[in-house]
């Protein structure tokens, strides 16, 4: 929170204390549907309480005309949002209270009203009233000045992040999954603006566009308009550059204080005109799930940032998914599906698909995953053909590993990826990678998991190390070829011979092809084997002598069940043994036949060639091993040649350093230095 507001009222707790004052009453798994939407109740009360009279007046001369519901109220309200009524949270009265309160609610303009309604404030205020407590509730609110002039827009986003917060350490455990700290929001916005000129210093009056799909409580968004404002402020622009916030988001709650918050944007006006005033920031805030019921379909956007839930799954969107996946690149996930376990990717994809055009000045954007984008997938498989899509489109400008430990509600690795479809051409087919994985700085307070922040000394550092395109210790520019690679399969030759064994004539028989043989069939077959192979035991014949039998053996049977191939795969499955001193087995076409224990496959660097790749690291060990070339590259991203082609981004391929281990001497002795330490330790104690 703001020191400002801390030094003068601590709100947070002053709120939270309302809360605890109801915990017989209200779940403390549901606080955040009683401090949040009330602290927002109160907050809008405030913003309208100098023009409240004006919108009365202006209602009860215009109502017949514009009804209660108009736009045409705000210029009344000066503010993107207006209330009809006389009504405020200190005059609902004690009697009925929740039907004065649900029509004060019912009196705000729809953009406010469906924003304390998401909340499932009524609900909540039902309850309240059952026991007695909701005009007790309202009137403590009362008492909070919320107003512009004594808490700041900033200050006040800090009140419902920290609110957040607290019911997140103390309720619920994954109430801050939507949160993402302020240092990695102001890193990832830092990055997609960093080199944009004209957006920090044009007094053209141009517009640009800003999108997060998942928005939760709006963290991007307000932090990108928080730095758009700290550089114009001191400029004395007259039409500086103007960002549209657009954001999608599926959890209520999450939704309903990200509107707020940009709904609220300019209630403190400073020196805003009244046009900017009454501009309604949150008009393209939806609500709805962005994988499945896309709010924006067909927009594009200058600048986009995210950070969509790691390890969700998707399959409630499966269908929707599903279906758009069948459109190929017509939709937005033509490159491929990831597991249904993880649909970080599809996020990705969506992404991608809203980078506004080069002809309108391309798209940039910032992705925050965890590490399974990087390598998850096989060869050929979805999250594999993504990347490789991705990369053969030069979208990947950048991806910063980040430290550990600086999310609320998880330790893992996380990195945050920068895409463009507009990148310079210094740093085209290019992808840097920048391993700031200790650039970190210890809080005096752990929150939740989150151990560590990115100081803005470090954050300036990360950023100017990708705006330079440095190539050092800590980042490299490498081209994207370097992530890929053929996985191409090999053989080996069969060498193998047939050994009858008389132990093992009950498991020939016993094959369920060979259980179709009548007993008369068994018992020709058996006298076949029996007459002419056991007279040896232990000798073994050619690999070719099982087609013999069974085409001997068949044309004896009395109405042969299965087929004389049948047969002979039945003999080959039981009897054959393999070893390198017999002959390599082929087959009627004299093609050499394949050991499928021996089948296995090499992953060979894009740039190396095949038979190079083979005579360096297979040849020397199996020298009989070939590639098979009818293994191919083949679907709708796939070039035909021989091999898959795979992908994999490994940051420690450029960034580990190895550590010699410590000599066993040194060890030993600091072990016997310990040893003689307590010894004397115990010696004294003794005494």
């Amino acid at each position: 929170m703001a020191e400002q507001a801390i030094q003068n009222f601590n709100y947070v707790d002053a709120i939270w204390n309302i809360a605890d004052y109801v915990r017989d009453i209200i779940k403390r798994s549901e606080y955040n549907r009683l401090v949040l939407p009330f602290s927002l109740l109160r907050r809008l009360e405030c913003a309208l309480e100098p023009t409240r009279d004006a919108v009365v007046e202006a209602v009860k001369k215009h109502e017949a005309d514009w009804s209660r519901e108009s736009d045409n109220y705000c210029a009344f309200s000066k503010k993107a949002f207006y209330n009809v009524t006389n009504f405020r949270l200190n005059n609902l009265g004690a009697v009925d209270t929740l039907a004065a309160l649900m029509e004060y609610i019912n009196g705000f303009s729809p953009n406010a009203r469906d924003i304390l309604l998401r909340f499932k404030i009524e609900e909540t205020c039902k309850t309240l009233q059952e026991h007695g407590m909701l005009y007790e509730v309202c009137m403590r609110f009362s008492q909070f000045d919320l107003s512009a002039e004594n808490v700041s827009d900033r200050e006040m986003s800090d009140i419902y992040e920290h609110l957040i917060q607290r019911y997140g350490e103390q309720v619920a455990e994954d109430a801050e999954d939507f949160m993402t700290p302020k240092d990695v929001v102001r890193l990832a916005v830092s990055m997609i603006f960093a080199n944009d000129d004209e957006l920090m210093n044009s007094d053209q009056g141009i517009v640009r566009t800003l999108y997060d799909p998942t928005m939760g409580t709006g963290g991007f968004i307000t932090d990108a308009l928080d730095l758009l404002d700290e550089w114009h402020k001191d400029k004395k622009m007259t039409a500086p550059a103007v960002i549209v916030p657009y954001g999608e988001e599926c959890e209520q709650e999450s939704w309903a204080m990200g509107k707020a918050n940009l709904l609220l944007r300019n209630a403190a006006n400073n020196d805003k005109d009244e046009y900017d005033s009454i501009k309604d920031m949150s008009s393209h805030i939806m609500y709805g799930d962005t994988l499945s019921d896309d709010k924006f379909e067909g927009m594009t956007f200058n600048y986009q940032l995210s950070n969509p839930p790691y390890g969700k799954k998707w399959e409630k969107q499966a269908s929707a998914v599903n279906d758009e996946a069948r459109l190929g690149f017509n939709g937005r996930f033509g490159a491929g599906l990831p597991s249904i376990s993880d649909g970080s990717m599809l996020f990705l994809q969506h992404v991608v698909s809203k980078l506004a055009p080069i002809s309108a000045g391309g798209g940039k954007a910032g992705i925050v995953l965890s590490a399974s984008p990087l390598f998850n997938g096989d060869a050929g498989s979805g999250p594999s053909n993504i990347r490789r899509w991705l990369f053969e489109k030069d979208f990947i400008d950048c991806i910063v590993k980040l430290p550990e430990s600086i999310f609320f509600r998880t330790g893992i690795n996380t990195y945050l990826w920068i895409l463009s479809n507009n990148k310079p051409v210094k740093r085209k087919k290019q992808i840097q990678l920048i391993d700031a994985s200790e650039m970190k700085t210890s809080l005096r307070k752990n929150l939740g998991n989150k151990r560590y922040e990115i100081s803005p000394e470090d954050r300036d550092w990360i950023v100017k190390t990708y705006i330079d395109g440095h190539d050092h210790g800590k980042s490299v520019m490498v081209p994207y070829t370097d992530f890929m690679f053929r996985k191409v399969t090999t053989q080996q030759p069969l060498h193998a011979a047939i050994q009858f064994d008389l132990n093992r004539m009950d498991e020939f028989f016993g094959l369920k092809p060979m259980t179709k043989l009548s007993d008369n069939n068994k018992e020709i077959l058996w006298q076949q084997i029996k007459t002419e192979h056991l007279s040896a035991l232990g000798e073994t014949v050619p690999y070719e002598t099982a087609e013999a039998i069974a085409k001997s053996t068949r044309k004896l049977m009395d109405k042969p069940e299965v087929t004389a191939a049948v047969i002979t795969k039945s003999i080959l499955d039981t009897f054959t043994v393999k070893d390198k001193k017999y002959p390599i087995i082929k087959d009627n076409k004299g093609n050499v036949v394949y050991d499928p224990d021996l089948k296995d496959s090499e992953n060979i660097p894009w740039d190396m060639n095949f038979n190079d790749y083979m005579e360096k690291e297979v040849l020397p060990f199996t020298p009989e091993t070939v590639i098979d070339e009818t293994v191919t590259d083949v679907g709708p991203l796939q070039d035909g040649k021989v091999g898959v082609v795979g992908t994999n981004i490994s940051f420690n391929r450029y960034f580990y350093h190895y550590e010699a281990p410590r000599e066993p001497k040194i060890i030993a002795n600091e072990i016997l230095e310990l040893e003689k330490g307590l010894e004397n330790f115990l010696e004294g104690f003794l005494k």
